[in-house]
């Protein structure tokens, strides 16, 4: 990758469901993975329902179709152990976003690279009060993610790794500016932060800049 522009992706009223068999790994290890038998059969899209909170609402219970409905998965797709009767079956749903400038739909976690996000469900406890690092959110109470090259997400209003006040809060490890809508989404160290490197973000099979809207490699 040599550099691409941000994207900005809003959230809808819309999710995309699966019904889902798991087996938890408490009780069974796949013997492909390591971790638990898993399969899920796309149904599509549907409203989201909420709390009366604004909350998404998490039990789909009286939404999913009977057990015995020829659609839920028989086994699993990583081992092929088959599910057994008392195998959980999980209506199982992911929110869906919007990309403001090409009109593209998608889940979180296939938003293309560059593409960027507020963790509501982060930002939403934190509209008032401090903000930094120690609570994951910038200076307009919003927590931004942006998408890295290996489906790696970036919470740029987290604390880093390497940070060297791992005891204060209210500093930015990473230091933003500008707005993504705009394409003026800018990331630095100028600003209230750390000793932490030069602003730049390293994941397994990248390390760049986010610089005036564009991701870019070192």
């Amino acid at each position: 990758m040599s550099e691409v522009k941000i994207s900005w992706w809003e959230p809808t009223d819309s999710e995309r469901q699966w019904l889902r068999r798991y087996t938890s790994s408490d009780q069974h290890k796949c013997s492909a993975t390591g971790g638990y038998c898993n399969a899920m059969f796309e149904l599509g899209e549907a409203d989201i329902l909420y709390t009366k909170d604004g909350y998404i609402a998490g039990d789909r219970d009286n939404r999913k179709p009977a057990d015995g409905d020829h659609r839920w998965p028989k086994a699993c797709n990583a081992c092929g152990r088959p599910f057994g009767d008392d195998d959980p079956h999980q209506l199982f749903g992911k929110q869906i976003y919007i990309c403001e400038a090409t009109g593209e739909r998608s889940t979180l976690d296939k938003v293309p690279v560059g593409g960027c996000w507020d963790a509501w469900w982060i930002s939403e406890r934190r509209r008032e009060g401090p903000t930094g690092s120690g609570y994951m959110v910038g200076p307009d109470h919003r927590s931004l993610v942006v998408k890295l090259p290996g489906n790696h997400d970036w919470y740029i209003d987290s604390r880093a790794s390497n940070c060297t006040k791992p005891d204060e809060s209210e500093h930015s490890c990473w230091v933003r500016h500008g707005r993504p809508e705009d394409g003026t989404l800018h990331v630095d160290k100028d600003g209230n932060t750390c000793a932490a490197g030069a602003g730049s973000i390293a994941v397994p099979g990248f390390h760049g800049f986010l610089h005036h809207g564009v991701l870019r490699d070192c």
